[in-house]
């Protein structure tokens, strides 16, 4: 999860909006969704594990566990697929 935070970092932007509530960055929600692909949990499964772990969430900064509609939701909204070439890209570089 820290490596998947750490690469997401340095490749995505903080936020959405600067409108948008700030409650998790971008890099935060896509190391919760990498948890979830890893684990190959649905959306209410990895918020339970990570409810779990509280650890994770600790170890990137995140003072509570998004709900599972904030995953789905962030999961649509970024695109993954086109974002997820250049951050392999990154990870093959270092």
């Amino acid at each position: 999860m820290r490596v998947a935070f750490c690469l997401a970092r340095d490749v995505l932007p903080k936020y959405f909006s600067k409108f948008s509530r700030h409650d998790f960055t971008l890099p935060q929600l896509f190391a919760c969704l990498v948890v979830k692909e890893q684990q190959r949990k649905s959306y209410r499964e990895v918020e339970a594990l990570l409810r779990d772990a509280p650890q994770w969430c600790r170890d990137i900064g995140m003072r509570k566990v998004p709900d599972h509609n904030t995953l789905c939701r962030a999961f649509h909204a970024m695109n993954l697929i086109r974002r997820t070439g250049r951050l392999l890209d990154r990870w093959s570089a270092t």
